[in-house]
């Protein structure tokens, strides 16, 4: 059975944050209680409930937010009974670009110190999400905007000193299950990385209007495929952040073609890309391969290993023309391992250092510009 991330134990800090549960009652005594108090008032609980609060408490949540580390603005504030302060229609905006908007969040319930609040002191203890929709607008070069969503969205976000600590979020992406853990640095002084031009930025959205594309074209006939994701970096440092992922799945369906057992690792550290392990199997045979990419470099390099059903593989992803003519009785052996290149200041090129298939039908190693 391959290896899954295990889940990751709250930090210490995190721990010694979160109030005990005699407090963590009181509080929510004197959450009942300020909630009865305005409900006496004529109207006054309905009114918040439907109407919600107005623009001078939406700028204070989203000033609040803001010195958390979280770029956002809030359409409606309202008041619920058992879950407190709720701000809905939620939109999160890229932090070092405003006009980037990163996502739309149906709603979030707000973890409110009210004793700090009325002081004017810092008052957002945490965020809670809970089976939330989450809309990611992907604004393409032509100003077409494609829409992804992530769906039954829950996670709970604490806010320690200098810290932004996520404990478990999960939701579903075009059928796969997502779930991510991790912690990030908001120091005090913060202060933003230079900002990505508007070319890079398209070039970021082209990638994932890309991939989501690419997702959607499969099925998942049993259980959903698991992306487990686990995070820590600084805020102020976004691009040296560490990210660990794996990505496993029982079927994916593409086509007319089937895979079985997939299991991917990867890693993101000191801004290089590790696909440590790939792996799938199906009815003919397995493959295995592995493969890095340095940001820095953009130097390349990987190495596969192929019994897979060769026509009926590259047929699922479009690229059947390269073996029309090709007939195979047995399913071919494949290895093949290079590195490439992809810097646009010089000419992209790629070595294919081996390339092999059994049965008597060897390449020889060729370089392409």
């Amino acid at each position: 059975m391959p290896p899954v991330l295990e889940q990751p134990q709250t930090p210490a800090r995190a721990q010694d944050w979160q109030l005990p549960l005699a407090r963590r009652v009181l509080v929510s005594a004197l959450r009942l209680l300020a909630i009865l108090a305005i409900a006496t008032l004529p109207g006054g609980g309905l009114y918040l409930a439907k109407k919600g609060f107005g623009r001078q408490w939406r700028y204070r949540v989203v000033e609040e937010l803001h010195k958390r580390g979280v770029e956002a603005s809030v359409r409606r504030l309202t008041l619920d009974p058992f879950r407190g302060l709720v701000a809905k229609d939620v939109r999160i905006f890229d932090y070092k670009n405003r006009e980037n908007t990163l996502a739309l969040i149906s709603e979030i319930s707000l973890d409110i110190n009210y004793a700090a609040l009325i002081h004017h002191e810092p008052f957002l203890n945490a965020l809670d999400v809970r089976d939330a929709q989450i809309t990611l607008p992907l604004k393409g070069a032509a100003g077409k905007i494609d829409k992804a969503q992530l769906n039954n969205f829950r996670a709970h976000v604490y806010f320690p000193p200098e810290q932004i600590y996520v404990s478990q979020a999960e939701g579903n992406f075009c059928g796969v299950r997502i779930s991510a853990t991790g912690q990030l640095i908001k120091r005090e002084n913060y202060q933003p990385s230079s900002q990505a031009s508007e070319e890079e930025w398209q070039k970021r959205i082209s990638m994932l209007q890309r991939l989501v594309a690419e997702v959607q074209q499969f099925t998942f006939p049993g259980a959903r495929p698991w992306l487990q994701v686990k995070f820590s970096g600084d805020l102020a440092e976004m691009e040296n952040a560490r990210v660990e992922a794996t990505l496993s799945g029982e079927r994916l369906r593409r086509g007319n073609y089937e895979m079985h057992d997939l299991f991917v690792a990867a890693e993101w550290a000191d801004q290089e890309l590790n696909i440590t392990r790939c792996e799938w199997t199906d009815g003919a045979g397995n493959f295995a391969g592995r493969a890095s990419w340095s940001r820095q470099s953009s130097d390349a390099n990987f190495q596969a290993r192929s019994t897979l059903a060769l026509k009926a593989f590259l047929d699922a992803f479009g690229l059947g023309d390269f073996l029309t003519d090709a007939t195979f009785y047995v399913p071919p052996s494949v290895e093949i391992s290079g590195s490439a290149n992809f810097a646009e200041t010089s000419k992209r090129s790629a070595q294919c250092g081996s390339l092999r298939c059994a049965k008597g039908f060897p390449f020889k190693a060729r370089k392409h510009n």
